[in-house]
């Protein structure tokens, strides 16, 4: 399993889009129709990441999303970030969260903000272990249920 660079959405196939819709319904609960995924704002660089088997023929299945984007003055923002099931707790979570800091800080970013639901407390921990602490409650924001606004530093990369 590896993250590659994840390129323009508009250019994704059906099936890629398709697999960005199963993953999120899958392991969030959260519908998102075609559209919706193809016009996500995420610019091309390397904190619009995307997990794949590179031992499977192509097309590769996306396995996991990593999605940043500038947000403003000094924020970016995790748009994105799902890794199915099966690939959790492999320390997959860790090397997109490096990689994307490592982009960002080198673009002039120091804070992250991104939205978690309520429920995913497994996410939360993983974020607060990055420096980042819930800011608001968001009613409405989940079709599904409560969330919430998080925010903090990032960290200067160890390499």
């Amino acid at each position: 399993m590896a993250w590659l660079q994840g390129g323009s959405l508009l250019d994704y196939t059906d099936e890629a889009v398709q697999d960005v819709i199963d993953l999120f319904l899958n392991e969030t609960g959260e519908r998102y129709a075609e559209a919706s995924v193809r016009h996500l704002p995420i610019p091309i660089w390397d904190a619009n990441l995307v997990l794949v088997d590179l031992e499977q023929d192509l097309p590769r299945t996306i396995q996991g999303v990593f999605f940043g984007t500038p947000f403003k003055e000094n924020i970016v923002r995790v748009a994105a970030f799902v890794i199915a099931a099966k690939h959790q707790g492999n320390d997959h979570g860790t090397e997109a969260w490096n990689r994307f800091n490592k982009e960002v800080w080198m673009k002039g970013f120091r804070q992250v903000q991104l939205e978690v639901k309520a429920e995913n407390t497994g996410a939360q921990r993983f974020y607060q272990r990055r420096g980042l602490t819930i800011q608001n409650e968001l009613n409405g924001y989940y079709q599904s249920g409560l969330g919430y606004m998080m925010r903090g530093p990032l960290s200067p990369p160890k390499d």
